[in-house]
């Protein structure tokens, strides 16, 4: 399951689905958050996708409006159920995100894990914060990890070779940083989960 609200991103892997002749794999587009409605976006660097935010950069390359709802509302309970882990990379917006999901963590198995890109800089503009992501998880049971990630596309393949486990989390995050929230509370999460 992807949720994505860019056109180009949406359009690209559902066309990449529907010529593999993929019937597991389903792609929504919407932007996640706490409420229905519609949001303007911006892309800031036509060479980089992954860039699209909510916060108004000062020079955008394009902005487009999309439909957003609560992620508990686009997914079912029963996909819920199975899911192992669940990746937010929304530029920004992960405050709301979150509390879009909170209804879905009942369904939610009890090994499943989140992996969120905080970016407190963009929650700033926002009003939110990393502290309030935590917080947000930890009261729902979740232990914050960190992810480690130098954000340097050319270190991904000696990563993925020799994966480094998450760590717990002790301080907030300053800079953009990958944590993962299980409900496992120990120094660090084994390799291989």
């Amino acid at each position: 399951m992807a949720v994505e609200p860019s056109p180009r991103f949406h359009d690209d892997p559902t066309a990449a689905i529907s010529a593999n002749r993929r019937t597991n794999i389903q792609s929504i587009r919407s932007a996640v958050s706490d409420t229905h409605g519609r949001q303007t976006l911006y892309l800031e660097d036509a060479t980089s996708l992954g860039h699209t935010t909510a916060v108004r950069p000062r020079h955008a390359h394009m902005t487009f409006d999309v439909q957003t709802a609560p992620l508990a509302d686009l997914i079912s309970s029963a996909q819920f159920g199975t899911t192992r882990v669940i990746k937010i990379d929304v530029e920004g917006a992960e405050a709301a995100a979150l509390r879009g999901l909170l209804p879905a963590f009942a369904h939610l198995p009890d090994d499943a894990e989140l992996v969120v890109e905080v970016i407190p800089r963009l929650l700033a503009k926002q009003g939110e914060s990393a502290t309030g992501i935590i917080d947000i998880l930890s009261e729902n049971g979740f232990q914050a990890y960190t992810l480690i990630n130098d954000y340097d596309p050319a270190t991904y393949p000696r990563t993925m070779r020799h994966p480094q486990p998450p760590v717990r989390c002790t301080t907030v995050p300053e800079e953009m940083t990958d944590l993962v929230f299980s409900r496992t509370d120990a120094d660090h999460l084994a390799s291989g989960r």
